[in-house]
């Protein structure tokens, strides 16, 4: 029940704030507090519903807490490879607001180093650079992936794979 107020609320929200021109997955909602401390598990829950702006209500949701996301990570990596690259995008970006993550994260989180949109990957350099440098062991398929990534078209996916990789001690030349 608490998934379908949250859901009513999200979709009321984002038709009052819908005009021409605005993107509407970019807004993050300001939830009222009754929202905002609704459980981890109805949260949880918005990560599987079929409102792309329920899943990035609860991805934002999540990122605020971090150390609570990490008890649903499986959920939260499961959206890396949604079809939105908004919730693509956000996922990963709850990924790198985590610590202490399982060594197999970093494999998870560099898929989207080749997505097709460039704001997907920046995000995802930008992760692996904070994931690898909070790890004690470097997986060496992130490193290689992140190298390609420092040849990116894109001047910002160059830049923050560069710079992850800068940080965990990869020089790129």
């Amino acid at each position: 029940m608490d998934l379908d107020k949250l859901a009513g609320v999200v979709e009321t929200m984002i038709i009052e704030h819908d005009y021409p021109g605005f993107e509407p997955r970019s807004l993050k909602l300001g939830l009222p507090e009754s929202l905002e401390n609704m459980s981890a598990k109805t949260f949880a829950s918005a990560l599987g519903h079929q409102s792309v702006f329920v899943k990035l209500a609860a991805l934002r949701w999540f990122q605020e807490r971090p150390g609570v996301a990490k008890t649903y990570l499986a959920a939260v990596l499961g959206l890396i490879d949604n079809d939105d690259e908004w919730v693509r995008m956000e996922a990963i970006r709850t990924v790198e607001k985590m610590s202490k993550l399982p060594p197999h994260v970093g494999g998870i989180v560099s898929k989207g180093l080749s997505d097709k949109t460039a704001a997907v990957r920046k995000a995802s350099a930008k992760a692996l650079g904070k994931i690898l440098k909070r790890s004690v062991t470097k997986d060496a398929s992130v490193i290689d992936a992140l190298k390609v990534a420092a040849q990116d078209a894109d001047v910002d996916v160059r830049f923050k794979a560069q710079k992850a990789l800068r940080n965990v001690g990869e020089f790129v030349v």
